[in-house]
């Protein structure tokens, strides 16, 4: 089945030779949620439908530190039908049914018409940066997968096997790093223990430098750099990429933050209207609907120039969610031009964006 990019136009198209209408009937997690009937044009013998943005408007993602991957997708099937008169009149000479999975995604000019993807690993970038001692967190096609493994040093320390599914695109991969939550995945019991509390802040138990996503027609194998930051409190932000999927990004360096007010103001009466006094402790130019906002300056830190395709689908995406002191809240992204960096050119490739929270700092939600 496949998964149809709904960010992009789906478009159908159908040749009704002498008849002169079509319907198609739009299905969307089992209930009918559209039917539309179009007329054959007086120049052609085709009739043309576009339902991505229609279908879009059932897809409600949603991110608050954990993901659902249920969210993520709706399963649609359409009937197209064709009819002899005009306005689906008559008795319909032919139907057919067609059924796919519809994700947040897009596609790009250059990839045509009706884009679609049937790719294992959902991400673009084939080298994660990852904080140490953070979980890696990847999405992958749980129809295009069939094992997710991690690796330290060629020596596998963790496996999954994927099974498919007829209603959900995506299934997400965690690296399991500490002790205790490996022993609780095995159906353990984990016993507190001073000396190996000890041991394990002391040693990277289960460090990763590589995923390997098993797939129908080949072996994925993605980089992963584990960081460490002393200095600065490293940022991670989660958006919905090209896929449609939830993807992790680290910033690692320094950030920037600053508040910007807005305000009216109007000038007040202020005179005693029967002794012509005005008291001077009252404003004369008086504020009102007073509100702020926060905006963040962070800084990705120096990565491979790969990252270019990451950062462009950063900021073409719609829904971005920031994760600091472990409290996610939603954010937007401000910065709309970035010059791609490489290697040769830059001899070390960084980025730097400018975000704002997605709320004004006093409650004002009516």
């Amino acid at each position: 089945m496949a998964n149809v990019l709904l960010r992009s136009p789906y478009y159908i198209s159908q040749d009704i030779g002498t008849d002169l209408s079509a319907k198609i009937e739009i299905t969307i997690d089992s209930v009918l949620a559209y039917t539309i009937v179009k007329n054959k044009p007086s120049n052609s013998n085709f009739v043309l439908f576009e339902i991505a943005e229609l279908v879009r408007d059932y897809i409600d993602i949603k991110y608050n530190g954990s993901i659902t991957p249920s969210d993520l997708n709706v399963n649609v099937s359409y009937v197209l039908s064709i009819y002899p008169a005009i306005n689906a009149g008559g008795t319909a000479t032919s139907s057919s049914t067609t059924t796919f999975l519809g994700i947040d995604g897009y596609g790009y000019f250059e990839e045509g018409s009706n884009p679609s993807v049937t790719q294992g690993y959902m991400q673009s970038n084939n080298i994660i940066y990852t904080l140490n001692g953070e979980d890696i967190r990847i999405p992958v096609d749980r129809n295009n997968t069939t094992s997710v493994s991690y690796f330290n040093k060629g020596s596998q320390v963790f496996t999954k096997a994927i099974t498919t599914s007829s209603t959900e695109v995506f299934e997400y991969i965690d690296a399991i790093d500490s002790f205790k939550e490996r022993v609780i995945e095995d159906s353990g019991t984990y016993e507190e223990s001073s000396c190996i509390d000890s041991f394990i802040d002391s040693n990277s138990l289960y460090s990763v430098d590589e995923i390997r996503l098993e797939t129908p027609t080949e072996t994925k194998i993605v980089k992963v750099i584990t960081l460490d930051e002393c200095k600065y409190e490293p940022i991670k932000l989660t958006f919905v990429n090209r896929f449609g999927a939830l993807q992790d990004l680290w910033f690692f360096k320094k950030s920037i933050e600053k508040v910007n007010t807005k305000k009216e103001t109007f000038n007040r009466f202020t005179i005693n209207s029967d002794t012509g006094v005005y008291d001077t402790s009252i404003h004369q130019n008086q504020t009102f609907n007073v509100n702020s906002s926060k905006k963040l300056t962070i800084n990705t830190g120096y990565v491979d120039e790969s990252y270019n395709s990451l950062m462009q689908e950063l900021m073409q995406s719609e829904q971005i969610w920031m994760e600091l002191n472990s409290v996610v809240t939603p954010i937007n992204l401000d910065t709309n031009s970035l010059t791609f960096k490489t290697g040769v050119n830059d001899k070390l490739v960084d980025y730097t964006v400018e975000v704002s929270y997605s709320f004004d700092a006093i409650n004002n939600i009516r």
